[in-house]
């Protein structure tokens, strides 16, 4: 399955900048840890794990909804819940219009139906 790019920053509301912070991904509405990445070939990333020094932060998952807490020394903790990590698949090349799409409830996966679109 394709692993699709997550990335967000930490900020200080007091003074704007951004805040060193352990994140923590969860599945959605549980305390299970959720498998995360740090590319798109799948090599395991640590989890949790720690924004860099701006309070910058990516890893990669399968799509999805997750659950990602933030949580450190000067910060009270907090969780994103419900974040869909969603990819879209590309037809081959061509003309096409969008017929309709949707997201899967169960998986978080986007879906396009599209159609040739004669030239």
């Amino acid at each position: 399955m394709a692993k699709i790019g997550y990335h967000n920053t930490v900020i200080d509301l007091v003074d704007g900048t951004g805040q060193e912070a352990t994140i923590t991904v969860y599945d959605a509405e549980t305390s299970n840890l959720s498998n995360i990445y740090s590319n798109l070939a799948g090599s395991v990333k640590d989890n949790p794990f720690m924004t860099d020094e701006f309070g910058r932060f990516s890893f990669f998952a399968d799509p999805g909804v997750y659950d990602i807490q933030v949580s450190g020394p000067d910060i009270e903790t907090y969780k994103l819940t419900g974040v869909s990590i969603v990819g879209v698949s590309l037809p081959p090349a061509g003309k096409y219009q969008v017929k309709n799409f949707y997201v899967d409830p169960d998986s978080g996966r986007l879906t396009v139906i599209y159609e040739d679109t004669p030239t």
